[in-house]
């Protein structure tokens, strides 16, 4: 016979009438289990674990306590450790970083305007709601505000000269202009001994260089100037 539960018991059974270990007899009169012949005891088993009682209809019988029952879930609340793409970018404030090129305070017409970036993933590391958490933060797109009225949103993140792949040129001059780059990323978190996640939503950062000037190259003619000095 078997008792389903959080306890295992074993019923033991004989020949009616027949004495078993413990001094106990058969039940002389079987109310069910196919002729079989429980061991006459107590209505009740108090068992290290719990009670358990004779099922209805049938004579009280010795029960044997097998197992102890499963432990019960520890009461309390799981804490679940989530990063979010404001946390990200909080922790990204630093951003990709700007370089142009000419570095001073004079930007030329006529020539290309040369800016880049650090396309290189970035390794955080946090602690939320007292749990360490480490971010891992690649750059994918690049959007490049000149600061004259037109943007350029690319993925490369640029390149010094002379290889320089990202470029601009102004039409106008102008005075006090900066460049704010606005990098977008993607990324995953990893709580300590946990699972890594991708964090959902948009993370961006910016980065502005310093103020520079728009000028543009003025020609003077000095040749008749140098023929009256005789050079």
């Amino acid at each position: 016979m078997t008792v389903t539960g959080r306890t295992s018991y074993e019923v033991v059974y004989s020949t009616p009438g027949a004495p078993v270990g413990g001094g106990y007899y058969a039940n002389p009169a079987p109310a069910q289990d196919n002729g079989r012949t429980y061991e006459y005891g107590p209505p009740t088993h108090q068992c290290p674990y719990g009670t358990m009682s004779s099922p209805a209809g049938v004579r009280p019988f010795m029960f044997k306590c097998l197992d102890a029952p499963q432990a019960a879930p520890a009461q309390g609340t799981t804490t679940v450790t989530t990063v979010t793409a404001t946390d990200a970018a909080t922790l990204l404030a630093d951003g990709s970083g700007i370089t142009r090129q000419p570095p001073g305070p004079e930007v030329l017409l006529t020539k290309d305007f040369i800016t880049y970036t650090s396309p290189d993933t970035q390794v955080l590391t946090t602690t939320i709601a007292g749990t360490p958490v480490t971010i891992h933060a690649t750059p994918t797109t690049y959007t490049w505000n000149w600061g004259d009225g037109t943007t350029t949103t690319t993925t490369d993140p640029g390149a010094p000269w002379p290889g320089q792949t990202n470029t601009h040129r102004y039409t106008h001059t102008a005075q006090d202009v900066t460049t704010t780059l606005t990098t977008t990323w993607k990324a995953t978190y990893t709580p300590a001994g946990g699972t890594t996640t991708p964090i959902t939503g948009t993370i961006t950062t910016t980065n502005t260089t310093t103020p520079y000037n728009i000028v543009r190259t003025i020609t003077y003619l000095t040749d008749q100037a140098e023929t009256t000095q005789g050079h």
